[in-house]
Order: C-alpha cells, then sequence, then structure tokens
C-alpha cells in the first residue's frame, strides 16, 4: 500500500540514510505460493487477500543477515534484521520479469517477489544482478 505515497527516490533516501549504501537493497512485494493464495483468497476473504498479497517491502542485503522494512505511508519505521545464522533456507527463482526470494526464517517461510519493471522497481533488476553476483553478502 505504501507504494501508491512514496517514490522510489524516497525509498533510496532511506536506505542510505540507514545503511550509507545504496546497492545492496531491493524494492519487494510479499509473495505466496498458490496453495496459500487460494486458502487465504477462500478461507479469509477477497479484501483481505488484496491487501495481504499487496505489502510492499525495502530488502537490504549485508553481510550480518538480511533487512526488511515495510514500506507505508510514514518511511520512519525501523530495518528488522534477519541474521543469516537463523536463516535455514535461501532460494532464489528468476523469472521473465521478476524474481522470486524464498527463505526459512526461524522456522518460517518467507516469500518475496522482486519486479524488474516498473516506476518504483527503477534499478531492481541491476541491484539484483550485483547481489547474485556478490553471493546476497554472505559469509559462510
Amino acid at each position: 500500500m505504501g507504494l501508491l505515497f512514496n517514490t522510489s527516490e524516497e525509498i533510496t533516501d532511506k536506505v542510505l540514510e540507514t545503511f550509507d549504501d545504496k546497492e545492496n537493497y531491493l524494492v519487494v512485494f510479499k509473495h505466496n505460493d498458490t496453495k496459500t493464495d487460494l486458502f487465504k483468497w477462500l478461507a479469509i476473504g477477497g479484501l483481505y487477500y488484496t491487501t495481504d498479497s499487496s505489502r510492499s517491502f525495502i530488502l537490504n542485503f549485508s553481510h550480518r543477515g538480511i533487512y526488511e522494512v515495510e514500506i507505508s505511508n510514514n518511511m520512519k519505521k525501523n530495518f528488522l534484521i534477519m541474521p543469516w545464522n537463523e536463516i535455514s533456507s535461501f532460494e532464489v527463482v528468476k523469472k521473465n520479469k521478476k524474481a522470486i526470494i524464498t527463505l526459512i526464517h526461524v522456522g518460517k517461510k518467507v516469500s518475496y517477489e522482486v519486479p524488474f519493471t516498473g516506476k518504483i522497481a527503477k534499478g531492481n533488476e541491476e541491484r539484483f544482478a550485483k547481489l547474485e553476483g556478490k553471493e546476497w553478502n554472505r559469509i559462510e
């Protein structure tokens, strides 16, 4: 929802202000697999499903872990960290105009869709390629 009220420049400024770096982040959407999508739509209702599936986030990848913040009307929220040692699985599937990042953090499966097109996704494809080349800044 926050993408309606924020520009890509505001997002870059937030990342720069927090991490003093603008090369290691991606703008992503929450991603549910088909089974979860269908369940939420049938069991919970279409309105919640629409709201839940349109949540947007900034992910910043560092040697410490993945920092996440939900994009909302107010860009004053703090980033939360998912340390690499708490992530038991990390998988990336690249498709035509997007990629899906799926990870398991302390037993919970979380998926994000990384769009490569659109105004808000400006630079996502280039940053994605650099992060992929740097192994997502993971230190094994």
